[in-house]
């Protein structure tokens, strides 16, 4: 007889709920990113290099003060409010509202520093008068974005991801309207910047009527902390937003120092970046889908080597089988996709910087899985000394080489400092499980890769369309030749994903 009953029903609702929860944002972030590179082509074709360079700075400048006025306290807020919103007699909406308190003053400071920024910027000469007021609109909107970054964080600790992400989707379609219509108009990146400022105001707005509507606790307050209570606060909050200001160092520096050569250069590469930004996202849904089953099997009883460390080098191995392929793929048609997407007047630097870049996509698919599983083994500390590392590596080198090598030595330092965060990561995992067949679990997939690439090269010389086509087709048959996924490995996934069986 088959045992049913709340058990069961619990974990039927549990795995809907997972996947609701995993589904809307995934197809909202897809969405985003596409209307997003609409936004970019028209940007691109509207504005040119160096139009197309001022916004990157802009946006750089802006993306670190967006990480100074968060301060780490997004995730803080989403976790505390999660663990604590079962208990009876938790104030959340003091939580909630002295975060957001406290998360306004510091987007006050951010907004203040930009805009001093943009002011010294233009004095010195550094910053074109668009340029600055570009600035000054998307520092004005770190006010009501941390208000609306605040309310996101709460729908999330009570796994309402649906709301923020129809937001995200709706604020994308709208920016990239809007954006357009100010591009076409001869706003220029001054209307990109009052565009973002527009859809910043109207999505904070949105989220606080939706969360007070829904009854979730949305107020603003000032703190009323001990000592202690604030001291654990920062203990919290501040290592998280190292890690997102080391991470941001680590990937957007160049952007910065290759200004010395020029915004025009600075717009090339940015094109180039923004493609890979697309390809990036490959990996993130995989890596937080899998996130949850790493935790589990590394507090379970087994040893890591029997059940984290298989799973593990499974993954890798499934990284890089879709890694490798993206990155030559790209390598190929990288001149004919820059001319599409951008123009002629991005070419050849926009093209070879793709060309550069994209090799980065395998190590970075790699360190990015081992970061989970570093953080499932609880070792949150060692990530932080890994970026601090290889964002240190990335700065001095960009400053050494950039002023001689331009873009160059910005795509090869993007590749080299992926290669010095493997050594730390490295380290953390070899004290908890074999190194070498992780290592193996990573080389498997290169047979199969080679053959492609011999099949894509003769057949270049009949027709590149022709090439393409028969290297796709011979590569997952390659794949199974060389035996680059196990029969047993694919025991193991198999275990992963089946619904656990019925009592009997």
């Amino acid at each position: 007889m088959t045992a049913t009953g709340a058990p069961d029903d619990a974990r039927r609702a549990i795995a809907r709920r997972v996947l609701a929860n995993t589904a809307a944002p995934f197809a909202a972030n897809l969405i985003g990113r596409a209307l997003s590179w609409v936004l970019a082509v028209v940007t691109a074709r509207t504005l040119g290099p160096t139009g197309t360079g001022d916004y990157a700075v802009a946006v750089n400048v802006w993306v670190y003060a967006g990480i100074l006025a968060d301060f780490g306290l997004g995730t803080w807020l989403t976790r505390e409010v999660a663990r604590r919103r079962g208990e009876g007699n938790t104030p959340l909406g003091e939580i909630v509202g002295e975060t957001v308190g406290v998360r306004l003053g510091l987007s006050v400071v951010a907004a203040l520093t930009m805009a001093t920024l943009a002011a010294t910027g233009h004095a010195a000469g550094w910053f074109g008068i668009d340029l600055a007021w570009t600035v000054v609109f998307l520092a004005i909107g770190l006010v009501p974005g941390a208000v609306a970054a605040s309310v996101s964080s709460v729908y999330m600790a009570h796994e309402h991801m649906g709301t923020p992400a129809l937001l995200s989707l709706v604020g994308a379609a709208a920016t990239t309207l809007l954006g357009t219509a100010a591009l076409l108009g001869g706003m220029g990146i001054i209307g990109l910047g009052a565009t973002s400022l527009v859809i910043t105001v109207a999505t904070a707005s949105a989220f606080i009527a939706l969360a007070r509507r829904a009854g979730l606790p949305v107020a603003i307050a000032w703190p009323r902390t001990s000592i202690a209570e604030a001291f654990d606060l920062l203990r919290d909050s501040v290592p998280l937003m190292l890690n997102n200001l080391l991470n941001s160092i680590f990937f957007r520096i160049d952007v910065q120092i290759l200004g010395v050569w020029g915004r025009s250069s600075v717009g090339q590469y940015a094109s180039a970046y923004k493609i890979i930004d697309g390809v990036g996202g490959i990996s993130s849904s995989f890596i937080l889908a899998l996130f949850p089953m790493l935790s589990r099997r590394a507090a379970a009883d087994e040893s890591p080597d029997a059940s984290l460390g298989r799973v593990y080098a499974l993954a890798l191995t499934l990284l890089v089988i879709a890694a490798v392929p993206v990155a030559g793929l790209l390598t190929w048609v990288a001149s004919p996709l820059s001319r599409l997407l951008w123009g002629e007047a991005f070419l050849p630097e926009s093209a070879i910087a793709l060309q550069i870049l994209i090799w980065f996509l395998p190590l970075s698919f790699v360190n990015g899985l081992t970061q989970y599983v570093l953080i499932a083994l609880g070792l949150q500390a060692r990530i932080t000394v890994a970026f601090a590392v290889a964002a240190t590596f990335n700065l001095v080198a960009n400053l050494v080489l950039i002023p001689t090598y331009g873009y160059v030595a910005a795509g090869a330092t993007t590749i080299a400092t992926e290669v010095v965060l493997c050594v730390p990561f490295a380290r953390a995992v070899a004290a908890h499980m074999p190194i070498q067949p992780l290592a193996i679990a990573c080389l498997r997939p290169l047979p199969a890769a080679v053959i492609a690439a011999g099949v894509l090269l003769v057949g270049e010389t009949v027709n590149a369309w022709v090439a393409i086509v028969a290297a796709g087709m011979t590569y997952p048959f390659a794949l199974w030749a060389t035996r680059a996924v196990a029969p047993d490995d694919l025991a193991i996934l198999l275990s992963v994903i089946r619904p656990p069986a019925r009592i009997r």
